[in-house]
């Protein structure tokens, strides 16, 4: 009975510890805790791509959010994302923010482990938290839900201790991005304050003044003080637009007459190529749309999941491309109101056609609408060159896309567009703004080489070494 009894004791803890390796094994070889650091490449890159998601949500029903506070605040938010999960792929990737930003950032413990999934999932939380503090409830709601979503998935096969050292860690690069961010006072919740009360805008001939038809006051006036993140004093600079004439042989005249001619052209047919293109790159509206900076993110998630890259690779394509984008914005605001350039709309209404309104039309209203900004350069353009150049660098110059942007919108013409390459992409977004009516070719043009430069400097970022 004594040795039955040894026996079934001996047989018992043989399969306690049978189980317990085996579990121990599967949770290890699962998420691979040991060594101290979890490689985040193992992962996919549904935690980057659902915030940033996320992101495009919160910027289309914030009204303060105009293209450039999302495009900063898309920059600020992705650069700390990457940095959360940097301690990991330090032998093979550089800091962003402490090599090129010298921005001193919290370091871990050598000697403890970490999971950097969730050190991302919390950073990319607190982060959106910081920065959308002028969003609505339901939104706010939204940025804990899918924390919540997120971290259920991604903790169950870790222990309390290493997870709660990996969020302390995301929380800590969270916070120290942001209180780098607002010792940029021009950019620092600039959502609350994008008319400023101070601002006169020049008087004179071909000046920008507020426009018809909502005569709204100048928007981020002061942008242009911003701090880049690489761009420098030098990639910003734009030669002056044409000169101001009524004469019809005038360069200015002739561009204005070409809007004119275009967008008529397009409004008599509503169902052609031009009107279409106009609508499709609009994304100029607060709730209806996300921001025309926001939509490079929407297209590189959409390229990032046809190539299936990793959660490493996603945090390095939205962190170059967002400070492209961010970098782009101040460019085109310094050029805007150092140039102060009259909107076609004006122009036309004054010297060709007192009847003519563009064909921007943001919801069923049918009521048309111009930017409450200057003319020159155009901002879209901008944007779209310099992430195009990113992604070119990334992914190559031939690279076919279909652009779902807007698949399934009711409100204007949402049928996806196909592509050949992020050129391609990058000129029919600026031509559209002439197609409806809000910018000359000049300023497409002067978007364009502006956005050029900013991601040669971009690819400059040696974030792999």
């Amino acid at each position: 009975m004594h040795n039955l009894l040894l026996n079934s004791a001996r047989l018992f803890i043989f399969c306690f510890v049978i189980l317990t390796f085996s579990q121990c094994t599967e949770q290890q070889g699962d998420y691979k805790i040991v060594p101290v650091y979890t490689d985040p490449s193992n992962f996919t890159n549904e935690i980057p791509m659902a915030w940033n998601q996320l992101m495009l949500d919160m910027e289309r029903y914030d009204p303060g959010y105009k293209s450039p506070v999302a495009a900063r605040t898309l920059a600020y938010i992705n650069i700390a994302a990457f940095e959360s999960i940097y301690p990991a792929i330090s032998d093979r990737y550089n800091s962003i923010a402490q090599r090129y930003l010298f921005v001193q950032l919290p370091s871990v413990d050598p000697g403890q482990n970490y999971f950097f999934p969730l050190s991302m999932n919390t950073c990319y939380k607190d982060c959106l938290i910081n920065f959308y503090k002028n969003s609505n409830p339901e939104q706010l709601r939204k940025i804990l839900w899918l924390y919540e979503e997120l971290n259920v998935k991604y903790s169950q096969n870790i222990d309390a201790a290493t997870s709660l050292r990996s969020s302390e860690f995301g929380k800590k690069i969270a916070k120290s991005i942001y209180d780098w961010s607002k010792t940029d006072l021009v950019g620092h919740e600039a959502y609350l304050r994008i008319n400023d009360p101070n601002y006169s805008a020049p008087a004179g001939d071909g000046l920008w003044k507020p426009t018809f038809p909502d005569f709204g006051a100048a928007i981020l006036p002061n942008w242009g003080n911003m701090r880049t993140f690489v761009a420098s004093h030098d990639d910003l600079q734009l030669p002056a637009p044409p000169a101001y004439s009524t004469d019809p042989g005038s360069v200015m005249y002739k561009e204005a007459k070409y809007v004119h001619d275009l967008t008529e052209s397009a409004r008599a047919d509503k169902d052609g190529e031009d009107y279409w293109i106009g609508q499709f790159w609009s994304d100029d509206f607060s709730t209806l749309t996300f921001t025309p900076a926001g939509r490079w993110t929407a297209i590189a998630t959409q390229i990032m999941q046809i190539e299936k890259v990793n959660m490493v690779d996603a945090a390095v394509v939205y962190a170059k491309v967002s400070i492209a984008l961010s970098d782009a914005a101040i460019g085109s605001w310094e050029n805007k109101y150092k140039y102060n350039t009259e909107r076609p709309v004006d122009y036309i209404r004054t010297n060709i056609d007192p009847n003519w309104n563009t064909i921007l039309i943001p919801d069923q209203t049918k009521k048309c609408y111009t930017p409450q900004s200057p003319s020159y350069p155009s901002e879209h353009a901008a944007y779209a060159a310099a992430a195009a150049g990113v992604l070119n660098n990334i992914f190559g110059t031939q690279y076919k896309l279909v652009d779902n942007c807007h698949k399934g919108r009711l409100e204007f013409r949402s049928d996806p567009r196909t592509f050949y390459s992020f050129n391609q992409i990058a000129d029919e977004v600026a031509y559209s703004r002439s197609a409806a009516g809000v910018h000359y070719p000049s300023d497409a043009q002067a978007g364009l080489s502006l956005g050029k430069k900013i991601a040669a400097t971009v690819n400059n970022i040696v974030v792999e070494k």
